[in-house]
């Protein structure tokens, strides 16, 4: 009987929403008609119930009530890196809830400096459909550094990340070779200085020798 002076959605997530003094709206409309409405400062992972309304003078009309639930974002945790060499390390994560869609990425992410994310050094396992552990290469690595490192995966929702860990890529040890001493016709004195130990700390340590130059552990040692 009069032109609405507001129209828009109503919603809650206990069903029935109504209009309320402080309810936003989209203001009178200048025509019947479709229109949409920004819905804002919802819940992940929630179910919500949506019913259209227009006020005019005699009051305020409803239409049909409508559910749906809000996107989820996956959930994912950090296990310990292994394999870690001097230039290279395996990542390991755990997806323990897909969320509301399956992702479509999912791997591990690092930096040098913390917090990282997919805009920093990152792996991409793909698209999963099944929760549970993965492991991803790490690669490029720079030997005695330490890195932070998060499991992530996307999804329509989203990217979460998983708890920070770190981790020292490994770092040779540095040995000079130092003059022979006490040389006889059998037996001879090798003498050598370690200036640094690498990481982590050496195994083990000593001389090799052959006849041919170039000696390894492969020779005698």
């Amino acid at each position: 009987s009069s032109n609405p002076t507001a129209h828009g959605v109503v919603f809650n997530a206990s069903a029935t929403p109504e209009i309320y003094a402080l309810s936003p709206h989209d203001g009178p409309p200048g025509a019947t008609g479709a229109f949409t409405s920004s819905m804002t400062g919802l819940t992940t992972g929630t179910t919500y119930y949506v019913r259209a309304y227009a006020t005019n003078e005699a009051g305020t009309s409803y239409g049909s009530q409508v559910s749906f639930t809000s996107d989820q974002l996956s959930t994912v945790t950090t296990q310990a890196v292994t394999s870690v060499g001097t230039s290279t390390a395996t990542g390991n994560g755990n997806i323990t809830d897909l969320g509301s869609s399956n992702p479509t990425a999912h791997g591990v992410v690092w930096n040098t400096s913390g917090t990282p994310t997919t805009s920093d050094s990152s792996t991409d396992e793909g698209a999963t459909s099944a929760t549970g552990v993965f492991t991803s290469s790490m690669t490029g690595l720079t030997p005695g550094t330490t890195y932070y490192v998060r499991a992530y995966a996307t999804n329509e929702a989203g990217t979460s990340y998983g708890n920070q860990i770190n981790f020292t890529a490994d770092e040779l040890a540095t040995v000079t070779t130092q003059a022979m001493t006490s040389v006889g016709t059998s037996t001879a004195t090798g003498n050598g200085n370690i200036t640094d130990l690498g990481v982590p700390n050496p195994t083990a340590h000593g001389m090799v020798w052959n006849t041919s130059g170039t000696p390894t552990t492969s020779d005698s040692s």
